[in-house]
């Protein structure tokens, strides 16, 4: 291919190289005692953040998997912001920048944070699809921007973090290393420079371009590979000498194509825009050539992150079963020479060693590597990389493979259904919220709890408040705190019966006040629970009742000595459960009916509490009309008409 056929292949540069990384860190030691203001989230990938340094405040861009550089042009951050940047608000409060390194020559910035008692690190993966992680001081993962799952690594909040495999730097590597890497593999020259020194297809086809060495071959002779180091030490001499002369790389239309820290002999025929730092060139760059988001309340909505990484799961899971169905057709188009390959092998096995081994595998060109621990032989076919397992045969090998499209395939369907389920969820939701935003749509409000409503009550008809206990630390609370020299005792005559009191307000309590909580206090006695119709109660004024028994005597939890004379009355076992002022009320017939509407009257019957308040809810919805029965479900609930029951069955009246 001749450079000017080149230079209009060119591609759009979307990723940082772990040469763009080395070449950035140097710039990024300006960071360094910077203290941590403020973090934002401006898309599910990508963070500002904002420091404070001795020059001015200094934004931070990160976006996992792409690019990570200062930017003298933020874009608005979203009025609320998600749970990562607010974590890392409060995990970073206070702390200052320490140290910003690069981890092994790979597409990995780490970022130290030492804060009063305390350090974090701020991991930024620019690899693959990229991740942000918060790890304390011993590098246990506090929170990941995105969770992974995988054979190879688990970045899971709690666990520890774990680097990626360690990369070869090219910078100072010996020739004898240099060498054993290109004559280890069979594969293409530039793609085992690319992939084995981590350079990158880029500095990959450079160091090829400047030895004067074909990229696609697959084997070299001595010269080559000297002349291949020598390109290498050549293109790497920027980055040691830290000499960098930052530029954008543009087309002939002028359009940017490109951003690198040095100049590239690929690049000799293009148009440059020069700039005075990498950092600064990789903010212009990446502002002229990624569209953004435009700025919105929330910078996307509930379910666009779910929505995208199901797609992208779909997506997956299709090339996977591609992937492995072809790797299984594969495996039958080559039977013969695989099959010979096995059987190679085995017999190899019976009286060598692995490494004896190798020599037999030499005469397949398509072999790669040979893994002992595992007994698999990693082969080349048609640019599609397989590993056989020696000790199956090829057509055990191909269903193997055929297993794992199934697999791959079950899972795309699976993930196509979620995907099917929270596109109707997130319809529903817009309809919902649009419904919310309706001018004549007043919202809920919850109403206000008063102090008596964690007791029984009711108001008489006569407007005084009834309040009873509902257990035995009730009864004790209601006698010390709320227990008045005006007011009245009642109790029914019956062991297992709560403490009623009639609050008089400083007022003559009426005697159909008194006859309402005698009805009250008889059926929320055990008199309800033996399915008795009515039962004998009395009251009695507060001087007459006492905690302290007569000697010899015990007084238990929540009983009461009662000194005097005691005024008895016979009342009925019955109540009324209705709807009154947006709440539920319960209480005597004749005290509810009087305000609640709808109601229903209830007395001793054969119902448990749980299905009986199921049959007073239907019927007290079934009275609302249309328009108004929606709104009275929030109110007309299973569990507010239970805290109204007495203990025992009962039977439904009348609505």
């Amino acid at each position: 291919m001749t450079e000017e056929k080149r230079v209009k292949e060119a591609r759009l540069k979307t990723v940082m190289t772990s040469v763009d990384v080395a070449a950035l860190v140097p710039e990024l030691q300006v960071l360094v005692g910077a203290k941590f203001e403020k973090a934002y989230q401006l898309t599910p990938v990508e963070l500002r953040l904002r420091f404070v340094t001795a020059q001015g405040k200094r934004d931070l861009l990160i976006e996992a998997g792409k690019r990570l550089h200062l930017t003298s042009t933020p874009f608005a951050a979203p009025v609320t912001p998600p749970s990562f940047p607010m974590l890392l608000r409060k995990e970073l409060r206070g702390g200052k920048i320490s140290s910003v390194t690069q981890y092994d020559f790979d597409r990995v910035i780490e970022i130290q944070l030492t804060r009063e008692t305390d350090q974090r690190y701020l991991i930024c993966e620019l690899f693959s699809k990229g991740n942000i992680i918060l790890a304390d001081e011993s590098r246990r993962i506090i929170l990941p921007l995105r969770v992974v799952r995988s054979a190879a690594r688990q970045i899971i909040r709690g666990q520890c973090y774990e680097y990626p495999v360690t990369q070869l730097s090219p910078a100072g590597l010996p020739y004898d290393e240099f060498e054993a890497v290109i004559t280890s593999t069979s594969r293409e020259v530039v793609r085992t420079l690319a992939t084995r020194l981590n350079l990158g297809g880029l500095y990959a086809e450079e160091v090829c371009f400047r030895a004067g060495v074909t990229k696609n071959i697959t084997s070299l002779n001595p010269d080559e590979i000297r002349r291949l180091y020598a390109a290498l030490q050549a293109v790497f001499e920027p980055v040691r000498s830290n000499n960098f002369k930052p530029h954008i790389v543009c087309d002939d239309e002028s359009n940017p194509i490109d951003v690198v820290p040095f100049e590239l002999s690929l690049y000799s025929l293009h148009k440059k825009h020069c700039l005075t730092s990498f950092g600064q060139a990789l903010d212009v760059y990446y502002e002229r050539t990624i569209e953004r988001p435009e700025a919105t309340p929330a910078a996307y909505g509930r379910f666009d992150k779910i929505i995208e990484r199901q797609r992208a799961a779909i997506e997956q899971f299709k090339n996977l079963e591609r992937e492995n169905r072809r790797k299984g057709e594969l495996l039958f188009e080559r039977y013969q020479e695989l099959d010979r390959l096995i059987r190679s092998v085995r017999e190899a096995r019976l009286s060598r060693t692995w490494s004896e081994v190798a020599d037999v595998l030499s005469t397949f060109p398509f072999v790669q590597q040979v893994d002992q621990s595992t007994g698999t032989i990693t082969i080349e076919v048609d640019s599609v990389v397989i590993d056989l397992t020696v000790a199956a045969d090829v057509p055990q090998n191909a269903q193997r493979y055929y297993d794992k499209a199934k697999v791959a395939k079950a899972k795309a369907e699976g993930a196509q259904r979620a995907l099917a389920q929270t596109l109707k969820k997130a319809e529903r939701e817009k309809e919902t919220d649009l419904r919310s935003r309706a001018p004549e749509k007043k919202p809920f409000k919850k109403r206000k709890t008063r102090w008596y409503e964690r007791y029984r009550w009711f108001f008489s008809s006569e407007g005084f408040l009834v309040i009873g206990g509902r257990d035995a630390d009730t009864n004790e609370e209601l006698v010390k705190k709320y227990l008045e020299p005006r007011d009245l005792f009642l109790h029914a005559d019956v062991h297992g019966a709560p403490v009623v009191i009639v609050k008089s307000q400083g007022k003559e309590i009426p005697e159909r006040t008194i006859r309402e909580a005698a009805e009250f206090a008889v059926s929320y006695s055990s008199i309800w629970k033996e399915g008795l119709a009515s039962g004998r109660c009395y009251w009695v004024y507060p001087n007459q009742v006492s905690k302290t028994p007569e000697s010899g005597e015990y007084v238990p939890k929540g009983a009461f000595v009662i000194r005097g004379e005691r005024h008895y009355l016979e009342s009925q076992a019955r109540l009324a459960v209705g709807l009154s002022d947006d709440r539920i009320i319960g209480g005597p017939e004749s005290a509810i009916t009087r305000v609640a509407r709808p109601f229903a009257v209830i007395e001793p019957g054969k119902y448990n509490s749980n299905d009986l308040a199921k049959m007073i809810s239907r019927q007290l919805l079934a009275t609302a009309a249309d328009d108004q029965r929606k709104g009275m479900r929030r109110i007309i609930t299973i569990d507010q008409i239970m805290k109204f029951l007495p203990i025992g069955n009962s039977a439904l009246v009348s609505v």
